[in-house]
């Protein structure tokens, strides 16, 4: 039985998808059709990604690798499949109609590790970018240009039985997903950019005596939010999040710089590109 419930628990397993034909040429973000006239080498997003699957191996996570289809440009980004929960996986349903087979290149993977998906959303639009665990009782879910209030009703309905309330998050659809915007980073540590937010998500956050990092707008396109924890207080990050993991650092957190500058430019940075399969409480 795989399991998550947070978002800094040591990470297990993990699901990833080698970007083989990644590319820029049908953008499906802001951060990606900024790039697209000067496109993608290839070469080197290859290499940036062995150094991230080999970053995962080296602090004991097992990587799961979904396989690759040159129709499916974007499979890199294999958060966006779902959310896994205490109960298992769930799928989710993409708003870009060129990605609705993306499920289909994990499933086999999935089923040789005797993973299953409990549940999959099939009437309203959700994406895994846009839900953040706060703690194992609260989550937020963004309902920006991806997902919508009927995902997020089906979600409420899959998650019934384990006691967790979820809080949509209303934002501009310029900032992709919610994770572009808000990342809880560790055990009452957040990366925000407040003028992107909500009011309400902050004062949750400041009452549950949360550190915030924050950033600025234009840090939010350079992937400053977001950046992944595989637990012990151990960051993923990047160059471009240079004032971020001074802070981080600061708090005492062990931050492993990955240089991810080709990959960044499709729009998805450390924690869009991998999918928690099994984290520790």
């Amino acid at each position: 039985m795989v399991s998550v419930c947070n978002e800094y628990g040591k990470l297990k397993k993990i699901l990833l998808s080698r970007p083989k034909y990644l590319n820029v040429k049908k953008p499906i973000n802001v951060i990606a059709e900024k790039n697209k006239k000067k496109g993608l080498n290839s070469d080197k997003v290859l290499k940036e990604f062995d150094i991230f699957v080999e970053a995962f191996k080296s602090y004991g996570v097992e990587v799961l690798m979904g396989q690759n289809h040159p129709h499916l440009v974007n499979s890199l980004c294999t958060r966006d499949l779902g959310v896994c929960s205490k109960k298992g996986i769930i799928f989710g349903r993409y708003v870009k109609t060129l990605r609705w087979s993306e499920h289909r290149l994990v499933e086999n993977v999935l089923y040789e590790n005797d993973i299953s998906v409990f549940y999959k959303v099939v009437k309203g639009t959700f994406e895994g970018g846009d839900f953040m665990y706060v703690d194992e009782k609260n989550a937020l879910v963004g309902m920006g240009c991806r997902t919508n209030m009927t995902g997020i009703k089906e979600l409420e309905v899959a998650l019934s039985d384990i006691d967790i309330n979820l809080i949509p998050v209303d934002f501009d659809d310029d900032y992709l997903h919610l994770d572009m915007i808000c990342n809880v980073i560790g055990d009452k540590v957040a990366v925000v950019c407040p003028e992107a937010l909500p009011g309400h998500v902050l004062k949750l956050l400041k009452e549950k005596k949360f550190e915030l990092i924050k950033v600025g707008k234009k840090d939010v396109f350079l992937h400053a939010c977001n950046l992944l924890s595989i637990g012990n207080d151990t960051i993923f990050s990047h160059p471009q999040a240079n004032e971020v993991n001074k802070k981080l650092k600061a708090l005492g957190f062990n931050v492993e710089i990955l240089e991810l500058k080709e990959i960044l430019k499709c729009g998805g940075g450390p924690r869009c590109n991998c999918f928690p399969v099994d984290r520790e409480k």
